[in-house]
């Protein structure tokens, strides 16, 4: 029974090891990004006269509490008029979104008509029957990009302008993702979304840039080059995360994601708890599925071609968990190195680990402990001050970040066990900045 005893807590303390060792790691790559992403970000191309032909597709369910709101902003788009179109993917709407529509002008596709048979689910599945109604062989020749929105965004007056000279300047790359923005920021949690993604689009997608790796596709805001779309099948995915498997296919073929800091998408984010565990259980989900089923070509491509830091990267934020679970595993590394050290002072029958393998144990646990400080609280201060006009407040920031990231644990320890299922689509809510639009009846 003894010896049973001392397996286990070997076992145990093992495992301990093994995931802080994995998570130091993860943090030291991490804090090395951000290097990259400290000074005034700068242009790496020039601004050039219109000429990128750009479809737009806005993906809308049910959203007419905010679809006046984001057409009227998208009329405010400062690019020549005939180099672009926009339509709203009416997506099995039972509300006014299409009346609405038609009330400001705007054009859009319903695929409640169902005049083609709809592939995947949710959002992918819709903006795959838009470019199916829209003529699917023809758009490559009528557009360079497609880019998506999604009901509630806004975004820059300048938005394609700017994305029309990076996508020329740097040689037509398979896609560009621009600055994520929020639109709300007033509760607990929004403002630790808000904090998170703050944090991410300075020192995650701005330093990759600047690093030459890889930069993240973040659902809304991106423009993806219509070739390499068409030649891919188009909008057909297979998980709940689209935009992560998009990102994924253009590595392993060779290709370019690239960042836009310079223009942004104001996107809602959730301020009630329930309906944001639900969009990050999606996230969990779709995001596990695409690790899983890619890590064994991302391996390929490790070991027989060049480029291995780029594989890497994406391996690493394949495989990365949520901060907060890395933090917690962090603490308790701390807590049982320094607790059973204590105990085997004072209990000399308790069987003995080894000083060595507890010290080891405890300083790569502080030594993460540290740069996880610094990136929560010295790298947001920074990104807050240069990106945004917030007044950094660090107790109420911080405070909302570590909510954030803490009840993302649920939704991350959901997600992986519910991998396999990526057949639901769960819709987020949205409510912020909404325009009402009735019927002239109801104007009397």
């Amino acid at each position: 029974m003894e010896h049973f005893g001392m397996l286990i807590i070997k076992v145990l303390f093992g495992l301990f090891f093994i995931f802080t060792l994995y998570i130091n790691i993860s943090a030291l790559y991490s804090v090395i990004l951000t290097f990259f992403g400290f000074g005034k970000a700068k242009r790496d191309y020039e601004l050039i006269e219109d000429e990128t032909r750009f479809l737009i597709l806005v993906a809308a369910h049910n959203e007419e509490k905010v679809i006046g709101s984001t057409i009227e902003n998208l009329k405010k788009i400062r690019y020549q008029k005939d180099l672009y179109d926009i339509y709203v993917v009416n997506d099995n709407s039972t509300d006014r979104t299409g009346a609405i529509c038609d009330e400001l002008g705007m054009k859009h596709i319903d695929t409640i008509e169902g005049l083609y048979e709809r592939e995947g689910v949710g959002k992918p599945a819709g903006l795959q029957y838009a470019l199916r109604s829209l003529g699917f062989k023809e758009l490559q020749n009528k557009y360079d990009v497609l880019m998506i929105l999604d009901a509630d965004n806004h975004i820059d007056a300048d938005f394609l302008k700017e994305m029309n000279s990076q996508f020329i300047g740097k040689g037509r790359p398979e896609a560009i993702q621009a600055y994520l923005d929020s639109k709300n920021s007033t509760t607990r949690l929004s403002l630790g979304y808000a904090m998170s993604y703050y944090l991410t689009n300075r020192f995650f997608q701005l330093a990759k840039y600047r690093a030459g790796l890889p930069n993240a596709i973040g659902g809304t805001g991106f423009i993806v080059r219509m070739d390499y779309l068409m030649k891919h099948g188009g909008f057909r995915f297979h998980s709940l995360t689209e935009d992560l498997e998009l990102e994924m296919e253009i590595v392993k073929d060779n290709g370019r994601v690239l960042w836009n800091h310079f223009v942004r998408v104001y996107d809602e984010k959730p301020d009630n708890l329930k309906i944001s565990i639900k969009q990050r259980t999606r996230w969990s989900q779709g995001h596990w599925w695409v690790a899983f089923t890619n890590l064994r070509p991302m391996l390929k491509k490790l070991f027989t071609e060049k480029g291995k830091i780029r594989i890497v990267d994406q391996i690493l934020y394949l495989f990365g968990m949520a901060r907060a679970v890395q933090m917690t595993i962090v603490l308790v590394s701390i807590i049982a190195s320094v607790g059973y050290t204590i105990l085997t002072q004072n209990y000399h029958n308790l069987p003995h680990l080894g000083m060595n393998f507890l010290d080891l144990l405890f300083g790569l646990s502080i030594f993460t402990l540290v740069l996880f400080i610094y990136q929560f609280f010295g790298c947001l201060w920074y990104a807050i001050s240069v990106d945004t006009k917030h007044k950094f407040r660090p107790f109420a920031m911080i405070l909302s970040m570590f909510y954030y990231a803490y009840t993302f644990i649920y939704a991350q320890l959901l997600g992986l066990i519910k991998w396999k299922q990526q057949h639901t689509w769960v819709k987020t809510e949205h409510n912020k900045t909404a325009k009402l639009h009735h019927n002239s009846k109801e104007n009397g």
